[in-house]
């Protein structure tokens, strides 16, 4: 698996909103030309294809050194005063601050509940949908990043108290008597894909289950699209998901490269109830199979790609699986000339392996899953070239076992050949045979067995010349 990448789920800097917010009410403020500007502290891998926007709903309208002159209207004695002009706005913030109307103008001052917060305020609002808060508030203002990662610009706002959700989730509440510059606090989700170690080299026709991991942030409550892309030499095999949460799946075929997308979709919906549950981690696994078009020694690559909402792209994470190969010549011992005729069988362990003829006396590969039945041998006969197997697992041991000797007097080989590697490659064999008698090996039975016999007929030998004298003495 590779380095945890990341997919961003703002939070946005409380603790300055909270310095900037709700306190002002009773304050003598220096004023500027009011705007809202939000820039990202992520790292460029973070944000490689992150586009957050923003709207920004304006909860109070504010009154730069007005004095209401109404007896009990709020903050008669200070330099700002916030108001709303509708029923709608007055009645949906009735929970925060206590409204007082002057005259009979539709114009109702605040004053904030004792100990208020803009986390109190982002608390309150930040279930509302966007149609709730703009039947509220009305329209919002809505900017986002020109650039991924870059900064956000509102441009003029006019001076209020304002409500900003952005597409990732998050919320603050801020007021807008003047600039406002913002550094984003991102904590970022991450998402994973591993394989067992042990599948990091394959062999053709194997499964490998891939693990595909997401975190979700508290503050998620948009559709997340996962898109898992087989590289060429890899099937499509099955899906396992999360019992905590289902999304919708389909299969792709991509006509272009020969790979194929799974795509896994989770709404909004889904995302919310996942994460109003309490659970933060999406697992799925997905199981392929490395099939007959996996080339060897090259990567195979298993890609999934992230998508949270509209605005946002996690860094593509890869993982690979690799077949490999293995060559050797049939030669005779003596002078080193290729051999034909002799006939062999592929052993991994003790079993054996499957085979398909490529080039024929040549070229061989495992066999695959899909491959038909009659393509299939467990042995192959040289013809004086070297031959070559692909599809092989580098973690796996491999032994030639001759079945059939060449012709012309050559002894077959009475035990299996094991395939040699370094650290990254089988090494090339030569297989040798050899003509004449076969010689003992080393530790056989070899003369012993003469030994045995004369020591029997000496041993014989004495036991008659004992039992005749003893017949003579009588």
């Amino acid at each position: 698996m590779k380095h945890i990448k990341k997919i961003t789920a703002l939070m946005l800097a409380m603790v300055l909103a909270m310095a900037m917010g709700i306190t002002a009410f009773a304050e003598e403020t220096t004023v500027s030309t009011p705007s809202i500007t939000i820039n990202s502290t992520a790292t460029s891998e973070e944000t490689q294809k992150d586009t957050t926007s923003y709207k920004a709903w304006e909860l109070l309208k504010a009154s730069i050194a007005e004095d209401p002159t109404s007896e009990g209207a709020a903050q008669s004695g200070g330099k700002v005063s916030y108001y709303v002009t509708t029923e709608a706005a007055k009645n949906a913030l009735s929970s925060l601050f206590t409204f007082t109307q002057v005259g009979t103008e539709s114009k109702w001052y605040a004053t904030p509940n004792d100990g208020l917060t803009a986390q109190d305020v982002v608390d309150a609002l930040k279930n509302k949908t966007d149609a709730e808060m703009t039947a509220a508030f009305g329209s919002p203002i809505e900017f986002a990043q020109t650039t991924p990662g870059g900064s956000a610009t509102s441009g003029t706002v006019d001076a209020g108290y304002y409500f900003i959700k952005s597409s990732l989730g998050s919320n603050i509440a801020i007021q807008t008597l003047t600039a406002v510059e913002i550094d984003e606090k991102n904590e970022y989700v991450t998402d994973e894909k591993t394989i067992p170690e042990g599948d990091k080299n394959s062999e053709i026709g194997q499964d490998i289950e891939y693990t595909l991991t997401v975190n979700v942030p508290a503050s998620a409550n948009d559709t997340i699209v996962l898109t898992d892309t087989m590289g060429k030499g890899l099937t499509y095999k099955s899906i396992t998901q999360d019992q905590n949460i289902t999304g919708t799946v389909s299969e792709v075929a991509d006509a272009t490269g020969g790979a194929t997308k799974i795509t896994i979709t989770y709404t909004a919906d889904d995302i919310k109830t996942l994460v109003a549950n309490g659970a933060a981690t999406i697992t799925v696994k997905i199981k392929v199979t490395v099939n007959s078009e996996a080339v060897v020694d090259t990567d195979i690559p298993n890609t999934l790609d992230l998508k949270y909402g509209n605005n946002y792209e996690a860094v593509p994470s890869t993982v690979n699986t690799k077949t490999t190969k293995a060559s050797f010549d049939k030669v005779d011992g003596d002078d080193g000339t290729k051999l034909t005729g002799a006939k062999f069988k592929l052993l991994k362990g003790t079993a054996t392996v499957n085979l398909v003829e490529v080039t024929p006396g040549e070229v061989y590969r495992v066999a695959a899953s899909d491959d038909a039945a009659a393509d299939i041998i467990t042995e192959f006969t040289t013809v004086g070239k070297t031959i070559t197997i692909n599809g092989l697992d580098f973690d796996e041991t491999y032994k030639l076992e001759e079945t059939e000797a060449p012709a012309g007097g050559y002894n077959k080989l009475t035990t299996p050949v094991e395939l040699e590697k370094n650290e990254t490659t089988f090494i090339h064999a030569d297989v040798e045979n050899n003509k004449g008698s076969v010689l003992p090996s080393t530790g056989g039975i070899g003369t012993t067995i003469f030994y045995i016999i004369g020591a029997i007929l000496v041993l014989g030998a004495g036991i008659l010349l004992v039992t005749r004298r003893r017949m003579n003495a009588q």
